[in-house]
């Protein structure tokens, strides 16, 4: 019995942990844009940018989607929404290495 009750506790853990973590981050050059829709592409993944989308330079800077260009490095976080496309929570300018 005292094992069950471990083995739920550790379930239960494990997922509030996975929750606190964005559902999707990646990083790599935007493909495509999209003015229209304020889509962008990375690593052939189409990414919602919201008007709450936190955007920032690799110092902490506001930026705007108007710097998101293609061929442009970013750091991309994003979660699903009801439609379960995916829009991003923080986007970050960075420089390819």
């Amino acid at each position: 019995m005292k094992k069950c009750f471990l083995l739920i506790a550790f379930c239960l853990v494990s997922l509030s942990l996975a929750w606190a973590e964005p559902f999707l981050s990646t990083q790599g050059p935007i493909m495509e844009k999209t003015e229209e829709m304020s889509l962008i592409v990375v690593n052939e993944r189409s990414i919602v940018v919201a008007p709450s989308t936190q955007i920032t330079d690799q110092k902490g800077r506001d930026r705007r989607f108007r710097h998101l260009k293609p061929g442009r490095w970013v750091l991309v976080e994003a979660e699903p929404d009801e439609d379960s496309r995916m829009v991003a929570t923080r986007i970050v300018l960075i420089r390819k290495k």
